[in-house]
This record gives C-alpha cells, structure tokens and sequence, in this order.
C-alpha cells in the first residue's frame, strides 16, 4: 500500500477527531455519507439529498449489477453500500482512515451486502491493485485531498479496464486571481478540511485527456449543493460561541475548531464564486 500520494497523518487526525461533527450535523445514521447532497425537486430534504448525489453519479456512468466498482475515499462506506444494494454492483471501498473503514464494513454487513461490498486501507493514488481491476473508479468529495490530483487520474487510468468509466463530484478552483482576504478565507475552508488544494475544472479535464479519457463532461452542481453548504454555514455560525469555552475546558480541539470554522468559510467561498462544485465524467 502506497500512501505517499497524500497527508495520511493530517487526513485521519482529521476524520477521526471531527467524527463527533458528522454525526451530529450530518445525520449519518440517516444519511450514512460525509458528502454534500444532490438537491432538485424530488429530493430537498437532507437525506434524500445526500443519497441523490449517489444516484446522479451512478447515472451519469451507467453503474449496473455486473459492474467492478473502486469507491476512491469511501468515507463510512454510504457510497460504496448504496452501489451494492441499489445497483447490485461489487465494490472495493479504499480509505486512509481505520475507523471509517471499520464502520464501513458494519454498515456494509447491516445491509446484507459484505458479500459484494469490502473495504480496504489504501491511497487512492497508489493502490496494490492489479492493472484492468476495474470498470468504474468512483469519488465523492475525496479526490480534492491528493496534493497531486494527476496521481489519481493516472493510477485510475490503470486500473481500469477497457471501456472503462470514471465519476467524481467535488469542488474546483474557479478564479486565479484573489484579494488577500479572498485567499484567507481559501486557506481556513481547505486547512480546516485537510484539502491540500483544488484543482480547477480546466485542469482536471487536460489530466484526463493526457491519460487517455474520452467524452470527459462536467456538470456544475453548484446550486444543486448550495442548501448543504448553507446547512453547513449556520450550523458553523450557531456553535462559535459555545466552541470558545468548550476550547478553554478541553472538550473541543484544535483539529474540531478547524473544521467548524472550515464550515462557515466554504459557504463564503462558494457564494462568493471562488470555487464551484463539479460532477465529472469519462471513459477511458
């Protein structure tokens, strides 16, 4: 296992310490995803919504029962259970961090579909899977955490087979030039996710291209994914007060107050036009 590609320490101590956040805010007994969900008419309730983003890039590739699915960042394995229960898929779910694997696999085998869906602790960037092991490589939200988002493109040229397809949603870079304050506000939303950077949708399509992807598309999703972003904000808003005395009395951390703070500034950033939010698709 490889994990060269990305900050293993800075990634887990960030899962692990804000756990406790996702649980709370994002509902993940009802949701079971750490991402942003896909809002439209049919599905504006928060975990409808969250749920719909696996629809819309399980859509957007076609994903069926015969299927060979490597959900990149698998998180507690929402993503990775749906595309075995609702699609019928078999799926390898990889994650750096060991107790979202381990809740992973009990959401997997609380659903009945361990059969199909196991987990592993691998980067996504450098995986001990053998060349033409898949025919879908999946992402939600994670691929923004590779220093080198090439990396990824790259090993997920080689791993999949021919006539293979890629799916990833997550947030772009969309301006070049910012003010100080502008790039500040950056700084706090990425650091206090442990997103080393974003790449933009321009240069996220050439590295496709470059590895041999054909029909790449991209959807911005942005307005799609604004009510979870806000839901984010006024949590993040809300909690700042009482996240003071719980800092000064040790119950929150450094790492905790980070993501809270995290949360109040990818709204900003995200209202301003700094960044959007992007489903990307492709063949190889």
């Amino acid at each position: 296992m490889g994990v060269q590609g990305m900050d293993t320490e800075a990634i887990t101590e960030y899962y692990t310490e804000s756990h406790i956040d996702y649980q709370l805010v994002w509902q993940l007994p009802v949701s079971h995803g750490l991402h942003a969900g896909y809002h439209d008419e049919d599905h504006s309730t928060h975990g409808a919504a969250v749920e719909n983003m696996n629809r819309v890039l399980a859509d957007a590739v076609d994903i069926g029962a015969d299927d060979r699915v490597l959900d990149c960042g698998c998180g507690v394995g929402g993503s990775s259970v749906w595309l075995g229960d609702h699609r019928g898929a078999t799926v390898e779910g990889i994650d750096l961090v060991p107790m979202q694997l381990e809740k992973a696999r009990d959401l997997a085998a609380e659903r009945g579909v361990a059969d199909r869906v196991s987990f592993s602790r691998q980067d996504f960037t450098n995986t001990a899977f053998p060349d033409d092991s898949f025919d879908v490589i999946w992402g939600i939200e994670a691929i923004c955490h590779a220093e080198d988002k090439g990396e990824f493109i790259a090993e997920a040229a080689r791993l999949l087979d021919d006539g293979g397809r890629l799916v990833c949603s997550d947030g772009f870079r969309a301006v070049e030039a910012m003010t100080p304050y502008e790039r500040e506000s950056m700084d706090h939303w990425l650091d206090g996710w442990a997103v080393p950077n974003l790449a933009t949708a321009e240069a996220f399509r050439e590295g496709l291209t470059e590895h041999g992807f054909e029909n790449v598309r991209f959807e911005d999703a942005t307005e799609n994914v604004m009510p979870s972003s806000k839901r984010l904000y006024w949590v993040s808003r809300l909690a700042a007060p009482i996240e003071k005395v719980m800092l000064k009395t040790g119950l929150r951390t450094e790492t905790q107050a980070k993501n809270r703070k995290a949360a109040r500034y990818q709204y900003e950033t995200l209202s301003a036009g700094l960044w959007t939010y992007g489903v990307v698709a492709a063949e190889r």
